[in-house]
């Protein structure tokens, strides 16, 4: 379809910036593509998602963690957890606030993964957590326990997203625009009282970030990784 000089082009992941098309062509030296570009809410998470796909392996804290998130993402087979993810990112960056999702597989045992899309990054979102992190990530999956559900372990993925579309630079890369870190917490079942049987390594590991616990949370911290 055949785009008009003025036509509003939208800037960065979210398409909250904007700049006139022949604006675009003057700055940039060419048409927008889908490279550069995402017109729509499906272009849009589609590229969320494989840039969440692609920082899988790189966490921001407990290196090493990766190999436990893919562990448990493997547990859903061949369902891509990334889109439904990407949605609720797209969610986060177009209104601010953070949103959420929670997957149960398939398996036996089932395993749950809740995914948080924060708006900023890990120092920027630290003050909204700090105090409430082990108590909302334990309160979570315990409440599918307490339904019946015999965990083999409940993973957290918390995303930090930015989007800093600039109508001074509108050529600049996406991936230099829109950028995203993660973070895991991981509980094993029997950690919450589930009576499936510990997994293996990595499944059976313990992972928190202690920089997020109040000191009542750190107490419990030290209790749960000492068991």
């Amino acid at each position: 379809m055949a785009r008009t000089s003025r036509e509003a082009i939208p800037l960065g992941v979210a398409g909250l910036v904007t700049i006139p098309g022949d604006q675009y062509r003057k700055v940039v030296g060419r048409d927008p593509d889908g490279a550069s570009v995402l017109f729509t809410e499906e272009e849009r998470i589609a590229y969320i998602a494989r840039r969440l796909a692609q920082a899988i392996d790189w966490p921001l804290t407990a290196p090493g963690s990766g190999a436990l998130a893919r562990a448990v993402l493997a547990k859903f087979g061949e369902f891509d957890l990334m889109l439904p993810f990407a949605e609720k990112a797209l969610e986060t960056l177009v209104d601010g606030n953070y949103h959420s999702l929670v997957g149960i597989s398939r398996s036996d045992p089932p395993f749950a993964i809740s995914f948080i899309a924060w708006s900023g990054t890990h120092r920027e979102v630290q003050s909204q957590r700090l105090g409430n992190y082990l108590r909302s990530l334990y309160a979570c999956a315990i409440k599918l326990v307490e339904r019946g559900i015999q965990l083999g372990g409940f993973l957290e993925m918390d995303a930090y997203l930015r989007d800093n579309a600039d109508p001074d630079q509108p050529g600049q890369p996406l991936d230099e625009v829109f950028q995203v870190d993660l973070e895991y917490s991981y509980l094993n079942g029997k950690l919450l009282g589930s009576s499936a049987a510990l997994g293996p390594n990595p499944l059976n590991a313990v992972v928190l970030n202690p920089d997020l616990c109040s000191p009542e949370e750190v107490q419990v911290f030290q209790k749960l990784t000492t068991r």
